[in-house]
């Protein structure tokens, strides 16, 4: 056991030894609920052309990181899977070498570390969009769709409308576009206006769904 203690902490294995015991202590808190999985999490959603003109080295830079899956997995994910590799390389290939003097040991290091980045890219391919938060109904996906209006009317300045999902239906604010709308009639979304945060709406001439709709709508008037 001391033998592998030394190992552990000598020469090239001795920054890997100690990265891999930060990211022990990081899951422990974590585990105990004391720090969150993405306290330490990276925003690099850039999309940087290398060779377009104007793109400062920090861009380029970012592009590197997202490569290796930086930003697209929980940072510390891809950090403890990077320091079980960077320990990993350097106790297979170091553990049992002597080294003459620090250029040999930094030389070392640096082989590992590469070693140690080809391996978290590999690792943590498959982990890419696992982690990610999908807004449920994104307004992007609800345009087209139809809805019904619940107000006693939508004109260019107020109304609301409801939208079935299959679950509990949306109440969306509403603006018509093209003449006002009375309650139960059936209008299509042809926008959004994000700044807003409102639909707009125009009327979906479906007599039919209208007439089915409008028996679901509460009997009130207006919002």
């Amino acid at each position: 056991m001391q033998e592998f203690i030394d190992a552990c902490f000598r020469g090239p294995t001795l920054p890997a030894s100690i990265l891999l015991i930060v990211a022990c202590v990081y899951w422990v808190f974590a585990l105990l609920g004391a720090l969150d999985l993405d306290l330490f999490d990276l925003d690099l959603d850039v999309d940087v052309d290398a060779d377009a003109p104007g793109h400062s080295p920090a861009d380029i830079g970012f592009v590197a990181l997202r490569f290796l899956n930086l930003g697209r997995v929980p940072l510390m994910i891809w950090a403890s899977v990077f320091a079980l590799a960077f320990w990993s390389a350097s106790m297979l290939i170091d553990a049992t070498r002597t080294y003459a003097g620090g250029g040999e040991i930094a030389l070392a290091i640096a082989r590992n570390l590469g070693l140690a980045l080809v391996a978290a890219k590999l690792l943590t391919q498959p982990l890419r969009g696992k982690f990610d938060v999908h807004e449920p109904n994104p307004a992007e996906d609800l345009i087209g769709r139809t809805c019904v209006i619940t107000t006693t009317e939508a004109t260019d300045r107020f109304g609301w409308a409801q939208l079935e999902t299959g679950a509990s239906p949306l109440a969306l604010s509403v603006r018509a576009t093209d003449g006002n709308l009375s309650k139960g009639d059936v209008a299509e979304i042809c926008g959004y206006d994000a700044e807003q945060r409102i639909y707009l709406v125009k009327a979906a001439g479906n007599v039919e769904a209208r007439m089915t709709n409008e028996a679901r709508i509460p009997n009130d008037e207006g919002r």
